[in-house]
């Protein structure tokens, strides 16, 4: 009994770290994939305990685990993230129905270890949110795809398609799963066989966080290249630069698309887009923007931040912050205090 109360309380441990993680690494695809593969690992974790200690035909691993609740959210938390999805800060409020599931199951655990008259009841109310878990987790993976596809044209991010072919992979899973359950199959083969293709999406994820981690290494050459603009000189005739169209290309970029709001924005990426080298844009925002790459564009999110919450003054400026592609909150206020000389606060009062 010991044992399943240490399970329970350990639990509800992880959980609450777990929805820190969530509610600070939201705006990080890699963040979040390293979270998902924490979920997926505790929740197995969770089940392999179970079985060790109480055999496979417990009731107690009847009673699946609740983490796992949290894997179709921490995926539309990434897929919303990928496409610049305005809304997709208002997923934060699935996380207290998900927590009260998790609750739930510690309280339900708890009371049958302790042999309470109402054990059975709260076991029975906790399995029924599982009569419904496959249709939500399937809706998620299904929308997901679906995001994924129909705005894919707004994807800047580099992993943005390996991670649509994971949602694909996990979604045949779990409907091969589903449907030898239907079919009143042996699910325990298939059960033990599914538990393994997990080891293909953990080595994909963490395949894809070197890919990233490796491209953040290379835009980071790059800012530091764009902020020393003179080593570039030497080697350029900067009579044949077209500084006026060079400059307007740049201008109407920043005025009409929304892709520099993506945290991931690189000036590789820019030069894509103009269809202009690198050493030409580096030049122009120096001699003629008076900037660089990187000031240039977190000038123009706080605008475009201004901007937003002049529409909504009531909205979180914190969440408003990471929307429009800042990476931290240090760096906002840095930019926002250098653009306006005051607190966010103070400028929609």
């Amino acid at each position: 009994m010991l044992y399943i109360i240490m399970v329970v309380v350990l639990q509800a441990l992880i959980t609450l770290t777990l929805l820190l993680s969530l509610i600070k690494n939201r705006e990080s695809v890699l963040n979040m994939l390293l979270l998902y593969i924490g979920v997926v690992t505790l929740d197995m974790g969770y089940e392999y305990f179970i079985i060790q200690k109480f055999g496979y035909e417990s009731v107690l691993y009847e009673i699946p685990g609740s983490l796992r609740v949290f894997k179709g959210l921490i995926f539309l938390y990434i897929a919303t993230h990928l496409i610049h999805a305005k809304w997709r800060d208002k997923l934060k409020y699935l996380i207290v129905p998900l927590t009260l599931v998790v609750i739930h199951h510690a309280i339900a655990l708890s009371a049958k270890m302790l042999g309470l008259s109402w054990a059975d009841l709260a076991i029975s109310s906790y399995k029924s949110y599982f009569v419904y878990y496959s249709y939500y987790w399937i809706a998620c993976l299904v929308l997901c795809i679906y995001l994924l596809t129909r705005y894919r044209k707004n994807i800047t991010h580099p992993a943005a398609g390996n991670f649509r072919y994971l949602v694909g992979y996990v979604l045949l899973g779990v409907l091969i799963f589903w449907a030898v359950y239907k079919l009143g199959w042996d699910t325990l083969i298939y059960q033990k066989i599914y538990s393994l293709l997990f080891l293909f999406q953990f080595g994909w994820i963490l395949y894809v966080y070197i890919l990233t981690y490796q491209h953040k290494l290379q835009e980071q050459q790059n800012i530091s290249h764009s902020s020393a603009p003179k080593e570039t000189y030497l080697y350029k005739d900067l009579s044949k630069i077209d500084f006026d169209s060079v400059q307007s290309a740049i201008t109407s970029f920043y005025q009409e698309s929304h892709d520099y709001l993506d945290e991931e924005f690189t000036l590789d990426q820019l030069s894509g887009y103009l269809k202009i080298s690198k050493a030409d844009l580096s030049i122009t925002f120096n001699k003629h923007l008076h900037s660089n790459f990187h000031e240039y564009t977190n000038r123009n999110r706080i605008q475009h931040f201004k901007q937003i919450l002049s529409e909504d003054p009531s909205a979180s400026v914190t969440d408003l912050a990471f929307q429009c592609g800042f990476k931290s909150k240090s760096t906002f206020y840095k930019y926002f205090k250098k653009e306006f000389d005051c607190l966010p606060s103070q400028l929609v009062h």
